[in-house]
């Protein structure tokens, strides 16, 4: 007799936002999470931390053995809905390709941004997209993604790419100044931090703190001024102190699938300042109430999103708004849109 399960997920990394989303949607239906292991490198040692109360399997086999596997796994299994978590690996075209397609979903947290939809690669993708009945959308810009390859079936917009660990949101306190900025991510090319360093380097009565590490970790400490601090890597656990002690969190990428530190630091009561390359802004930035976007690589543009944010007024409103958020309310309703 075959297995039977609700649901079977098939995903890269067992990153904590992920593993907390899958236990919530376990306790409705029943899963099973296949990890492949691809793309695993640069993040904190915590970014792997959280007990999975759900059925999983770790892929351990590469190549065609590893497509026997999963092979052998999707057949043996009853299943109502096979969950792919995108369309950039082996094991993710071989269940498109082995499930009927009237099973078939696909999770899209890239968007139109920053993934191609012509050429080879998009036609590729239209390859990819002709196998999948449902798409589970981050947001707006990656349902645009999925719209601009043609794809006509059934969208849901999750509005998140997972659960991180949130706080109760912090009462509402109205601050008499904004001069302590925040970035927290890895130390990396397309996170755009020599940008942010030459634009803070230019506003000494400022100070931006930069929470991380990675391999430009020495390059961007050699061009910082002295109104930058790096603190390295810090544990998920004490980073809601380090964002309430900041006034504003800065995202300047060029390329962000979403940005689940976006939503840590408004759920950590501080407004936000994005590049319009987040993935997450179209869906979560709500202009003048929680952030500001300003136009990638564009330093005039991050500047007077700065100077409009230290506006006493309007940073205190913004404050006000984002302590009314409620993230349970907004977590449970990610949830449903699996179930």
């Amino acid at each position: 007799m075959k297995k039977s399960v609700d649901k079977i997920i098939i995903t890269n990394l067992p990153s904590f936002y992920k593993i907390n989303l899958y236990n919530e949607i376990n306790k409705q239906c029943k899963l099973l999470v296949i990890y492949t292991w691809d793309h695993s490198h640069g993040r904190n040692e915590d970014f792997y931390n959280g007990a999975m109360q759900f059925e999983h399997i770790h892929l351990k086999d590469r190549g065609f053995k590893r497509i026997i596997q999963i092979s052998k796994i999707l057949i043996s299994t009853k299943y109502r809905e096979l969950i792919l978590s995108g369309w950039d690996s082996i094991p993710l075209w071989v269940g498109a390709f082995i499930s009927a397609k009237r099973k078939n979903a696909v999770v899209v947290e890239s968007s139109y941004l920053e993934s191609t939809t012509s050429g080879l690669k998009g036609f590729i993708k239209r390859i990819f997209i002709s196998r999948i009945s449902k798409v589970y959308a981050s947001g707006k810009s990656q349902k645009e993604l999925v719209d601009r390859l043609g794809y006509k079936g059934d969208t849901i917009i999750t509005k998140g790419v997972g659960i991180f660990n949130y706080i109760k949101q912090p009462a509402y306190i109205e601050r008499g100044q904004v001069t302590k900025f925040i970035y927290v991510g890895r130390l990396t090319a397309v996170k755009n931090l020599h940008f942010l360093i030459n634009v803070f380097n230019s506003l000494p009565n400022c100070t931006l703190t930069i929470v991380g590490f990675g391999e430009l970790e020495s390059e961007l400490k050699s061009i910082a001024s002295n109104n930058i601090v790096f603190t390295g890597a810090i544990p998920n656990k004490d980073l809601p102190a380090i964002y309430q002690n900041h006034d504003v969190f800065v995202l300047p990428s060029y390329s962000e699938v979403w940005g689940v530190v976006v939503e840590e630091a408004l759920n950590n009561g501080i407004p936000v300042i994005v590049s319009d390359r987040v993935g997450c802004a179209d869906e979560i930035i709500k202009e003048g109430l929680n952030g500001l976007v300003f136009k990638n690589n564009d330093e005039d543009s991050l500047r007077n999103c700065v100077k409009s944010i230290q506006e006493i007024e309007l940073y205190n409103k913004m404050r006000e708004y984002i302590s009314t958020l409620d993230f349970e309310e907004i977590e449970n309703a990610q949830v449903q849109c699996y179930i």
